[in-house]
């Protein structure tokens, strides 16, 4: 069965099923014909379930209820599921909500669960994701974590310096020293060596499949991408790029490493994303591939405004969805004098220049103090810029 379908006879069959048996403080819903394991152990898991997704948007560590062996691996999917109840169309906080779907044991104390994240909108149910995590139980209460490891205990591994490839058959030795080669240029820039955990996976599918997403609709129909996380000094990539040229997406990549050494909290994404364009290309193409598709539009748009273009946030292409923003290949630009004039310790005073916000006064702040461009002179700095390019 097309697994869409399945998922979405799975919302009418759940939601026709529930019988309102939930929590009292909100948590998972629990439909009638369930099949659970005997009523103890049922009733500690869906407690301790509970307490695991009422702490998923703390800091993944904080988690009193992860088991903090498998932290790395669970901090990844974790991110996957922080603020999963909302619907930012019909801008309702509280849309979608935790069904208990299947839980079955695995072996002595560990158990699979499975539940999933539906709201209705009028007469239709609507799945928004759907999640597998292992449960086991330390001390008589049970503690939860991703299946990663579990679902790749066959693969092989090598390693080379700091980085540990996971891989099912072969490892291409052409994709994994292009991959090392970037990590030394991003370590060179970022003054950092913080062990890698790549898994090499078939696509984004299999990614997501592995870690514990059986399925999510705003990944619905996407080949390529990658998830991962950075905890206990270690970063850990699940990498599913097939449609690029080496296997691993060096955008992605730039992201990764910087994440490692930078709070995401004062990181400003325009000025991320132009240094991944810069150092890295984008949605597979190169940084001069990039470049030209922008000068297309500079000559297809003579006496452009780039501080209101900058500001709006508007896209110079769109390949199916593939967008490629102005601000961020101005950023680009900005990062490239920047660091061949001061060096990358005034690029990453700009990174952490703090979030994007409403008129970004906090970027052009750090921008004035460090190249001298600030609202007024935007367009006429921008422009020598482009020219120079």
């Amino acid at each position: 069965m097309n697994f869409k379908l399945s998922a979405f006879i799975t919302c009418l069959f759940l939601v026709a099923a529930v019988s309102g048996s939930r929590a009292q403080d909100g948590g998972v819903i629990i439909p009638k014909n369930i099949n659970l394991p005997q009523d103890t152990v049922s009733k500690q898991i869906v407690i301790a379930l509970n307490g695991f997704l009422s702490q998923k948007e703390k800091p993944n560590k904080d988690n009193s209820f992860v088991l903090k062996d498998e932290l790395l691996e669970t901090s990844a999917l974790l991110d996957e599921m922080k603020g999963i109840e909302q619907n930012v169309t019909l801008k309702v906080a509280d849309f979608y909500r935790p069904y208990l779907t299947n839980v079955v044991k695995q072996g002595e104390n560990r158990y699979a669960v499975q539940f999933s994240y539906i709201g209705v909108a009028g007469d239709t149910p609507l799945m928004r994701a759907s999640f597998k995590l292992l449960a086991k139980q330390v001390n008589g209460r049970f503690y939860f974590y991703s299946p990663l490891r579990q679902n790749t205990s066959s693969w092989k591994v090598k390693s080379h310096g700091a980085v540990s490839f996971h891989y099912r058959d072969t490892l291409s030795f052409a994709d994994a020293k292009e991959f090392i080669r970037m990590v030394a240029l991003y370590n060179k820039k970022l003054n950092t060596n913080k062990p890698i955990i790549l898994y090499y996976c078939t696509d984004f599918l299999e990614v997501q499949q592995l870690l514990g997403i059986e399925y999510m609709a705003d990944n619905a129909g996407l080949v390529s991408n990658q998830l991962g996380a950075d905890e206990n000094n270690t970063d850990l990539i699940i990498n599913g790029w097939s449609t690029v040229k080496n296997r691993f997406d060096p955008h992605d990549l730039f992201h990764d490493r910087l994440r490692t050494v930078m709070s995401s909290a004062i990181i400003n994404r325009p000025v991320d994303e132009g240094c991944a364009y810069l150092y890295g290309g984008s949605w597979g193409k190169s940084w001069p591939e990039v470049s030209a598709m922008f000068n297309v539009y500079v000559k297809d748009n003579p006496g452009a405004d780039w501080l209101q273009l900058y500001l709006d946030g508007k896209n110079y292409y769109n390949d199916g969805g593939k967008i490629f923003k102005i601000s961020y290949m101005i950023n680009a630009l900005i990062v490239q004098k920047l660091e061949k004039e001061k060096g990358f310790a005034a690029v990453i005073e700009l990174l952490s220049c703090g979030k994007k916000e409403a008129g970004d006064a906090n970027y052009f702040k750090a921008l004035e103090k460090l190249t001298g461009i600030n609202k007024a002179n935007f367009n006429t700095e921008v422009s020598k810029l482009i020219k120079g390019s």
